[in-house]
């Protein structure tokens, strides 16, 4: 047994009082703790709760610190951006339009029901908040303050409720690797005739993706407005050094039918393998650096790596095109019969941002920006 447990360090009080001392775990400061709390020890330092109010730390500040301004009659002042909602249109597919509701305001959420959260925000870093109204063109939420820091704080706290609600909201974007040509396109439209003539119970064309389509997802994000468009597609071009390591273009193997869930009689996504080592590792990086951007989906920002897959067919298709069919189908037939099937191989020579249910009836999704190589 370990002595750890046996002899834990004490910290003595007055009369005479000791206090076992925990161990504290290195994701909360155990470095400052284990193996140093000996009183006499010199330098020793309790571990200390990050503080979302205090003063800023230079060496974690946010890049939009940077923009704090000094007004002429005193104080600092922050024209911060915040993504104003704007609908998007409808999509046609299959020629029934799809609603693509994806997100709302961030106003609503940083003013809080009667105002409760700005003013609470104000209250607990001493800052004045302005947040645009409904007829105001602008995008930018202005924080005013006595002292630096305090609008320091103010904007930590807006960037805590805003990412709050960014993991609430639909995706939006993602990036994706198009392989709707050549070898794999023929033989997904083969696999697809073969599947629908098999006339299994419960399957039918609205299951399948659109050959015009097929694609491989590297990530989900949300982008509201413009601007966070325009970063995206620059935090894309900043992945290019990840290539530099891997050889291009980069070789894929599409082969085999698996499932999302667990029991394949009530499936609700049926994807094809993908073999890839040298994407996948372009993709573990690309996560991790947008994971940082704060851009991400909830999905993503979960993930430590990609699964690199080829949706086939997808209950929800289905569904988007007639609101009372059900919530699965039966896929046993299909990973019986079809479950070896080799859709070939494909060539990636660029990664695309696209903008999601943006495709139609002979094309692609919509694309925001892409990394060719």
């Amino acid at each position: 047994m370990s002595r750890e447990v046996l002899a834990p360090p004490l910290q003595k009080m007055s009369h005479n009082r000791r206090y076992r001392v925990n161990v504290v775990h290195d994701d909360f400061g155990g470095s400052k703790w284990n193996g140093q709390n000996k009183r006499g020890q010199a330098g020793f330092q309790g571990y200390q709760e990050p503080d979302l109010y205090g003063e800023d730390d230079e060496d974690e500040e946010d890049a939009a610190a940077s923009n704090i301004e000094e007004e002429p009659s005193g104080g600092f002042k922050l024209a911060l951006h915040v993504p104003r909602w704007v609908k998007p249109p409808a999509i046609l597919r299959n020629l029934v339009y799809i609603p693509t509701i994806f997100c709302s305001s961030f106003y609503g959420g940083l003013i809080g029901k009667k105002g409760n959260t700005k003013r609470r925000i104000e209250e607990e870093t001493r800052s004045e908040i302005f947040v645009p109204r409904q007829n105001e063109k602008s995008n930018d939420v202005l924080i005013r303050a006595k002292q630096r820091g305090q609008v320091c704080a103010a904007l930590r706290q807006i960037r805590h409720v805003t990412g709050s609600l960014r993991q609430s909201m639909r995706p939006t974007h993602f990036l994706a690797v198009a392989l709707n040509s050549g070898e794999v396109q023929e033989r997904f439209v083969q696999l697809k005739k073969e599947i629908l003539a098999a006339n299994l119970p419960g399957i039918d064309e609205a299951l399948f993706i659109s050959e015009h389509s097929i694609h491989l997802t590297l990530g989900v994000y949300v982008l509201l407005d413009d601007d966070e468009r325009q970063r995206a597609v620059a935090e894309l071009q900043a992945c290019r050094p990840f290539l530099s390591e891997l050889n291009t273009p980069f070789e894929l193997k599409v082969s085999g039918l698996e499932i999302m869930n667990d029991d394949p009689s009530a499936t609700r996504i049926l994807y094809a393998c993908i073999e890839s080592p040298e994407l996948q590792k372009f993709a573990d990086r690309c996560l991790g650096h947008f994971q940082s951007t704060g851009l991400c989906a909830t999905d993503n920002n979960r993930r430590e790596s990609i699964k690199l897959h080829m949706t086939v067919m997808n209950n929800r298709y289905r569904r988007e095109l007639s609101k009372g069919s059900k919530d699965s189908f039966d896929a046993r037939e299909i990973l019986k019969s079809f479950g070896d099937f080799d859709l070939g191989t494909a060539k990636c020579q660029a990664v695309h941002l696209c903008i999601a249910k943006s495709s139609d009836e002979g094309n692609f999704y919509k694309i925001t920006g892409s990394l060719e190589f």
